[in-house]
This record gives C-alpha cells, sequence and structure tokens, in this order.
C-alpha cells in the first residue's frame, strides 16, 4: 500500500506544482493587462494635454505678435517725446522670458 501512497503523493504534488504555475501566468496575465490599459489612459491624457498646450501656445503667440508691435510703437512714440515708460520695460521682460520659454515649450510639445 505504501507505494500506492507514494505515487499518489507524488501525483498530487506534481498537479500542486501545475497548479502554482498557472495561478503564477494567470497573475503575470492579469498584470500585464491591467498595465497596459493603463498605460493607453496615460497616453490618451498626455495627448489631450499637449493638444491643450499647443493651443494655449497658438493664442499666447498671438497676443506676444500683438505685445511686439506695441511695444514697438510705445518705445517710437516715448522717444520721440523724451519720456520713459515704465510699463513698456516691464513688457519687455515679459516678452524675452516668453521667448527663451517658447524653445522650450516647443520642444515638449512638438
Amino acid at each position: 500500500m505504501e507505494p500506492q501512497v507514494n505515487k499518489i503523493l507524488q501525483k498530487l504534488s506534481k498537479q500542486k506544482v501545475d497548479l502554482s504555475i498557472a495561478s503564477e501566468l494567470k497573475s503575470r496575465e492579469k498584470e500585464l493587462d491591467k498595465g497596459r490599459e493603463d498605460l493607453m489612459i496615460f497616453a490618451t491624457k498626455a495627448n489631450e494635454a499637449i493638444s491643450k498646450g499647443l493651443k494655449e501656445m497658438n493664442r499666447i503667440d498671438a497676443i506676444y505678435r500683438l505685445s511686439k508691435k506695441m511695444l514697438s510703437d510705445a518705445e517710437s512714440r516715448a522717444k520721440e517725446l523724451g519720456v520713459e515708460i515704465k510699463e513698456a520695460k516691464q513688457l519687455k521682460q515679459a516678452i524675452s522670458a516668453y521667448e527663451q520659454q517658447k524653445k522650450t515649450l516647443t520642444k515638449i510639445l512638438k
């Protein structure tokens, strides 16, 4: 009877290993599926953020061009009158800051 018990135990042990491997494989499958779904969600959100960023950059570019023209006109008038406009200096700094940031932003958004 003992040889039969050993055969049964060996068979049960093999089935336990097979079950363990199957369980591990199923766990990895679920993990990969969940990760893939999460990545798709992240990619969709990233595309939406990039699209919004590009729209905002286009809007700010229009303001930038208008601001440069207005600054040039204001500086010409101030020079003719012999006065200094404090706001012109501040706008010039804002324009310069935007020009610097736009280089980086363009690389990121395109």
